[in-house]
Formats: structure tokens, C-alpha cells, sequence
């Protein structure tokens, strides 16, 4: 896709990373449940980055 004024962005490369990482944890661990935890929200997160 091309238009005027488009900028290039890496975005795409970001989400292929999710896409990947989501990959490795399905081959890894097929019988364990993914979950999508956010660091603003998740308790589990600020625990392990030492905010609590």
C-alpha cells in the first residue's frame, strides 16, 4: 500500500514478535492456558517487577 504522506513504521515487526512469542509458549507449554496480562493492571506483573 502506498498513499501520500504514508509513514514507514516498524509496527508490523512488533506484532510479528507477539505472533511469535504466543507461538513459542503454544509449542512449549500446549497444555497450559496463554494470559495476556498488561503492566498497568496486572498485580502479577507489578510483583514481579518489584512495584509492590
Amino acid at each position: 500500500n502506498s498513499y501520500p504522506g504514508k509513514k514507514k513504521l516498524i509496527l508490523s515487526g512488533f506484532h510479528e514478535a507477539a505472533l511469535a512469542a504466543f507461538g513459542v509458549q503454544a509449542h512449549l507449554h500446549p497444555d497450559q492456558k496463554v494470559r495476556v496480562q498488561y503492566t498497568t493492571t496486572s498485580s502479577v506483573m507489578h510483583e514481579r517487577l518489584g512495584l509492590k
